[in-house]
């Protein structure tokens, strides 16, 4: 981790830096006393700390390194020592004089933030992958009453249609596998939305405790089409998109319909009907059966 301190006092500069090595072993530390000096640094860093007192224009500190997390060390608090800068990128700052370990809770602070931050896109890039072969949902939110149960043959349709509810909602999503979840009673703490999966292996005795517990709460319940459950608030999803898992087994002409509608744009037409064992002729015919126009 490559950290900048941007301090006039070098005092204050020197003990930052040793405190910083001693907490953060792993990091590389530059130290420079003046704006231009950190403005004609040919480096990436991952931490700022910058003085708000060093003479010149901080701004220009701020914009060079605005992918980086910048804390601000301000010797007091108004609209131009603190709110215009975070206005510009700063991300936090601290009031002179302050404890070091202080400093170091930031750092770390915002350093998991952005982590997270990376990951959590990096997780909407895949969803948006995993779903692209689908369609939104249209769904009336103003009339969804929960717990709410969703049938459906393929289980991306219910998933999908779960992370529509909770961006509507803005809540985060909580995810249990009621088949392996031993003890229903983590749910009643849960803020968030509960997607719970795998209803259908429950025994009576279980689903009775269960609703007793959801009963009040923003919840989804996942169901196979194939259930024979009944609940006055269930929603049932159709879909031509058979799912293929460990516990189903496809018809011959289910598997090519499944295979020519998720890899049709994966794959060139003469290798899709080689690796289906059929001419593009048949596969050409069997786009046709199944109403399935290629996307150009």
């Amino acid at each position: 981790m490559n950290i900048l301190i941007a301090e006039d006092e070098l005092y204050l500069a020197q003990s930052i830096s040793n405190s910083l090595s001693e907490n953060l072993p792993n990091s590389e530390i530059d130290m420079v006393t003046t704006i231009n000096d950190a403005v004609n640094l040919n480096k990436n860093f991952d931490i700022i700390i910058l003085s708000a007192t060093l003479n010149g224009n901080i701004y220009n500190i701020i914009e060079k390194y605005n992918s980086s997390t910048i804390i601000l060390l301000v010797p007091y608090i108004n609209h131009d020592t603190v709110t215009a800068p975070l206005n510009a990128g700063v991300d936090t700052y601290i009031l002179k004089p302050f404890m070091i370990e202080e400093l170091i809770r930031k750092i770390n602070y915002h350093l998991e933030f952005k982590r997270l931050k990376k990951e959590n896109q990096t997780y909407k890039a895949y969803l948006d992958m995993l779903f692209s072969n689908y369609e939104k949902p249209e769904i009336d939110f103003k009339t969804l009453d929960f717990p709410l149960f969703i049938k459906s043959n393929n289980k991306k349709q219910i998933d999908l249609y779960a992370f529509e509810i909770a961006k509507y909602l803005n809540l985060p999503i909580s995810f249990y596998n009621l088949e392996k979840l031993d003890d229903f009673n983590v749910l009643k703490k849960d803020k968030n939305l509960l997607y719970l999966q795998n209803f259908d292996s429950l025994k009576s005795s279980a689903i009775s405790k269960l609703f007793d517990i959801i009963s009040n709460k923003k919840a989804i319940v996942e169901m196979k089409s194939s259930s024979s459950f009944e609940h006055p608030n269930t929603i049932v999803l159709q879909s031509d998109q058979k799912e293929i898992d460990e516990d189903s087994i496809l018809s011959i002409e289910d598997y090519i319909k499944y295979i020519i509608k998720n890899y049709e744009n994966k794959f060139p037409d003469t290798e899709l009907s080689k690796k289906l064992g059929i001419s593009r002729k048949s596969l050409w015919e069997k786009r046709k059966k199944y109403g399935l126009n290629k996307k150009k």
